[in-house]
C-alpha cells in the first residue's frame, strides 16, 4: 500500500458559516463539484454529524474512479471534521475552517494509502501523476465552491 500525505488549502471569499453549510452537506457536493459523481448517505450522524457515514464515488482527471466511505469521527461545527476513510483509499482526513477577515481558509489534510492493486504496483512511476491529479481535483473544488457561494450570496441579496 502506497501512503500519501495530501494537503490542500482553499481561500474562499465567504463567511465561515456559509462555507460550513455547504461543506457539511456532502450529499449535495455532486451539484457543485464536478469530480464528485455520487455521494450516498449510509448513516446519519448525531446532531453535529458525528457517526455520519457517506459512500463517495469520484471521477478524476485520469481514466479511473475512486470509491470510498467517509465516516465522521469528530465534528466541531463550523471548525473541523475528522473522518475515517475506507475503500479505494484508506486512512484519515481532516478538514479545518478558519476565518481570516472576509476570507475563510479551508485546510484539508489527508493521510491515506491506496488499496487498489494496480495503483500500488505502479506507484513508483505514477506518484507524480497521482499528485497532479489530486491537486487538479482539489483546485476545481475550490473554484466550484467559490462559484456556489457567490450564487447563494446573490440569491440572499435578492431576497
Amino acid at each position: 500500500m502506497r501512503p500519501y500525505n495530501l494537503v490542500s488549502v482553499w481561500h474562499l471569499e465567504a463567511a465561515r458559516d456559509s462555507v460550513w453549510k455547504v461543506l457539511s452537506a456532502p450529499e449535495h457536493w455532486p451539484g457543485w463539484w464536478p469530480y464528485v459523481q455520487e455521494v450516498e448517505v449510509l448513516r446519519e450522524g448525531d446532531s453535529n454529524g458525528v457517526g455520519a457515514l457517506h459512500r463517495h464515488t469520484w471521477r478524476t482527471c485520469l481514466p479511473y474512479r475512486l470509491r470510498f466511505c467517509l465516516e465522521a469521527i469528530e465534528v466541531r461545527p463550523k471548525s473541523r471534521v475528522t473522518a475515517r476513510v475506507s475503500g479505494d483509499l484508506h486512512g484519515m482526513g481532516n478538514c479545518r475552517l478558519h476565518s481570516c477577515g472576509p476570507v475563510t481558509l479551508v485546510r484539508y489534510d489527508w493521510h491515506v494509502h491506496t488499496t487498489r492493486a494496480w495503483m500500488n504496483h505502479l506507484a513508483t512511476i505514477t506518484d507524480a501523476v497521482f499528485l497532479w491529479n489530486h491537486r487538479r481535483v482539489m483546485a476545481t473544488g475550490e473554484r466550484s465552491l467559490q462559484d456556489r457561494l457567490n450564487r447563494l450570496a446573490a440569491r440572499e441579496r435578492l431576497g
